[in-house]
């Protein structure tokens, strides 16, 4: 399940970090390892290594990925994609299946937080708060049109804020990330990876009559998330098993 929205307002510019420039001669230390990018394949292996389907009792589905929120793998969507859906069945990469709860729904961003009765295995995916730079390449996740576990890519485009749309799903006065590339229904709540593998954001909509898609800023989900943490935390780590 996906939302589709119409553009309202007018793209912003991403804007480019700019490194300090070296006096002549002098030399440029090579990125830290961390921060090398890896060959695409190994991008696209990661994310849908740690995708999830997300399966509605009402038959929609739509897609989540793993992430850590302290020690514990937890799953991370779109709220429209949990809203009004408890129990949940997520499918991981590998067909494992199991039932899952939202645990945290935040009432600022699109954003749901996924709990599973038994354990998650999958590997999780981190995600990171840092700049993005128009042009720069990612790798998007999601089950669109019906397919499962579907990868693609598209880079980065530009930014809206400041719309009702773009308050609704990124949060009032933040950045929802414009890409150039179509997401199909089903892949609400995908990640969107850097070529560092990391998350960079999540995917909210696309906009009608267009190929560009509209995803939720890396920096505003790893602020939610650690909103999410805490709260989960004073409400301890017991999910109630669904009954039959």
């Amino acid at each position: 399940m996906i939302l589709r929205v119409a553009l309202l307002g007018v793209l912003a510019c991403v804007a480019s970090p700019v490194a300090a420039q070296a006096s002549r001669g002098d030399a440029v230390p090579p990125p830290p390892a961390s921060e090398m990018p890896l060959d695409m394949r190994e991008v696209h292996d990661r994310c849908v290594q740690s995708m999830v389907r997300i399966e509605r009792p009402d038959g929609a589905f739509g897609s989540g990925f793993v992430t850590l929120l302290g020690e514990r793998r937890v799953i991370v969507t779109n709220a429209h994609v949990a809203e009004g859906a408890d129990p949940i069945r997520v499918v991981l990469y590998d067909g494992t299946s199991l039932i899952a709860h939202a645990r945290f729904v935040s009432d600022r961003i699109d954003l749901a937080v996924l709990l599973t009765e038994e354990p998650l295995t999958a590997p999780a995916l981190e995600v990171s708060d840092a700049a993005l730079v128009r042009g720069e390449r990612v790798v998007l996740g999601g089950n669109p049109g019906g397919l499962a576990f579907i990868t693609t890519e598209g880079v980065v485009a530009g930014v809206v804020t400041g719309t009702l749309l773009s308050d609704a799903a990124c949060g009032e006065g933040n950045n929802c990330i414009v890409l150039d590339t179509e997401a199909e229904p089903g892949s609400s709540g995908g990640p969107v990876v850097d070529q560092q593998g990391h998350v960079i954001g999540m995917l909210w909509g696309v906009y009608n009559g267009t190929s560009l898609s509209m995803t939720i800023h890396g920096t505003t989900l790893a602020t939610e998330l650690a909103t999410a943490a805490e709260s989960l935390s004073h409400r301890g780590r017991r999910v109630a098993r669904a009954r039959p």
